[in-house]
């Protein structure tokens, strides 16, 4: 097999390498308290977590009263990044498993829904960037994940190519666009969202090895 035939693996961040949980739920608690609001729970704002930030910004519009929605949100994405660096963590194991599936696959991109800023901090403040070939996050232009995962395919051209993420947009990307598909169950869709992926994991240290035998089974 040649290095040109290892191929391809795209992946999520939420979810799948960050505890989102670990910088936003801080993030959001300090924000409205600083406005004198009542915190949301957790479970709450759980459900925005690797979802683009429309749905959040729609979410607060509801939420904060007296129009000063698009002020808690700039105030809570600003919060959040610093967030990242302070109290922000991977999901264990997640550095190695990176290192391995470089093993693995020649090429490695991420699609994330998160703005560039965002993105940007994640992988900069976890020395994630060594890993990857190219980043895709979500831009203003962006119709969602099956266009980001195509821009993607189209620039690294190694395959077979599978997406690794832990939501139904994450799924549906990779069918669009006729590629393999692995569910991260440990994150916040859960299995509920991951029907009709090609393999489940629940430990960010199975991925490896549930990439190789995707890749072994579509090279056979």
């Amino acid at each position: 097999m040649t290095t040109s035939e290892r191929g391809l693996a795209i992946l999520d961040i939420d979810g799948t390498l960050f505890r989102t949980e670990s910088a936003t739920i801080p993030a959001i608690r300090s924000v409205f308290g600083e406005h004198g609001l009542a915190p949301p729970s957790e479970m709450e704002v759980r459900q925005f977590f690797g979802k683009p930030d429309e749905e959040f910004q729609a979410w607060l519009d509801g939420r904060v009263p007296g129009g000063r929605a698009a002020d808690i949100a700039a105030a809570v994405w600003e919060k959040e990044r610093e967030m990242v660096s302070e109290t922000g963590q991977l999901y264990p194991g997640a550095r190695e498993c990176l290192a391995e599936l470089r093993s693995v696959v020649h090429e490695m991109g991420i699609c994330s829904n998160g703005p560039e800023a965002y993105v940007r901090t994640v992988l900069q403040a976890h020395h994630l960037l060594e890993f990857f070939d190219r980043v895709r996050w979500r831009s203003e232009e962006d119709a969602g994940k099956v266009e980001m995962v195509a821009d993607l395919l189209r620039d690294l051209r190694s395959r077979p190519a599978v997406v690794i993420g832990d939501r139904e947009d994450d799924v549906g990307a990779a069918r669009a666009n006729g590629i393999l598909v692995i569910g991260a169950a440990y994150g916040y869709g859960g299995r509920g969202e991951l029907e009709g992926a090609d393999g489940l994991v629940d430990d960010v240290s199975e991925l490896p090895p549930a990439v190789r035998r995707l890749m072994a089974v579509s090279h056979a």
